[in-house]
């Protein structure tokens, strides 16, 4: 997956290592069940996402499914960590 967000860039290059897949084969289309993540994978791979990024990723948003795709983790990720960081700029 391409992108010029070095934020984004480094959020693939996590997932693509914690699931072993090469970053070039993941598309914002492709659902993560293709890259060989279980539902089961996904909450760990949220968790480490959570813990490699300090933020909390609610169970309850749109990551909640079988039907994920790469795109849709990579931007709720993304989101969550521009909030993050603008809380920590306006402190």
């Amino acid at each position: 997956m391409q992108t010029d967000d070095p934020a984004v860039a480094e959020i693939v290059e996590f997932i693509a290592g914690e699931v072993g897949v090469d970053s070039s084969l993941m598309t914002r289309d492709t659902p993560v069940a293709e890259l060989g993540i279980s539902s089961l994978d996904l909450i760990e791979t949220i968790f480490k996402l959570e813990s490699r990024f300090g933020i909390e990723i609610p169970n309850d948003g749109p990551l909640n499914g079988n039907d994920v795709t790469v795109g849709a983790l990579v931007d709720h990720v993304a989101e969550l960590l521009a909030a993050k960081n603008a809380r920590a700029a306006s402190a």
